[in-house]
């Protein structure tokens, strides 16, 4: 997940004490991100913040559509108060989209130099631990072990992910592939390039397999059986 940030500050002069912001803290799902601070010279400010949903895979193609993400709440740290936010929340963000969040805040009334920190109070995400020990092809009676092929990540749940594979080590030249299927808790999503591939290159012919992760932690093989 990515998250782009960016501030404007909008006032003019302030009779009451002076009030300095060295830093911004932003938080979201648990994850800091500090910020520049700023001077206040009014009352109240605004604070701008656009929010990029970039929570699925950077590897998913346009035509898949990665985890929503609702932004719930929004609270600032005291001296400070939250006067107002626009939109209204709950917000919904679609993936790889962008939203503008736009804060009113409170000045505190009496002197302050210090930072002030501005949480997105979504609870964190829960992760999963994804253990591939190896990547077993299947097509015509056949079988074979893809080598290097372990893999070990952390990810979200229902989280989409590439794997690459190629043809030319289970099939023959001029093989045409009509379907092709992963085993449990996986989902196949999507393969590019699309249905039927015929193996018509002599050196590979490289198949990109878009890959559903499971609700929980798994830890085995992934077979991918083709016919």
């Amino acid at each position: 997940m990515l998250l782009d940030v960016f501030s404007k500050i909008f006032g003019r002069s302030k009779a009451n004490a002076k009030v300095s912001i060295s830093s911004v803290n932003l938080k979201f799902m648990g994850n800091p991100h500090s910020l520049s601070g700023f001077v206040v010279s009014t009352d109240t400010f605004d604070y701008e913040i656009p929010f990029q949903n970039k929570m699925g895979s950077d590897l998913l193609p346009d035509n898949l559509k990665g985890p929503k993400v609702t932004i719930k709440n929004i609270t600032v740290s005291e001296p400070f108060a939250l006067l107002e936010v626009t939109p209204k929340l709950p917000a919904d963000v679609e993936y790889m989209s962008k939203m503008v969040f736009k804060l009113k805040i409170a000045a505190p009334k009496v002197a302050y130099d210090g930072p002030i920190t501005i949480n997105f109070g979504n609870a964190p995400i829960d992760n999963i631990a994804i253990d591939i020990r190896k990547i077993r092809l299947s097509y015509k009676g056949k079988s074979t072990d893809v080598e290097e092929s372990r893999m070990a990540a952390t990810m979200l749940k229902s989280q989409v992910f590439k794997k690459e594979i190629q043809l030319y080590q289970i099939a023959s030249l001029n093989d045409t592939i009509s379907n092709i299927e992963v085993n449990g808790p996986f989902e196949l999503v999507s393969v590019t390039p699309k249905l039927p591939i015929t193996a018509d290159k002599k050196d590979s012919y490289l198949v990109s397999l878009f890959i559903k992760a499971p609700q929980s932690s798994y830890a085995g093989d992934l077979e991918i059986n083709m016919s």
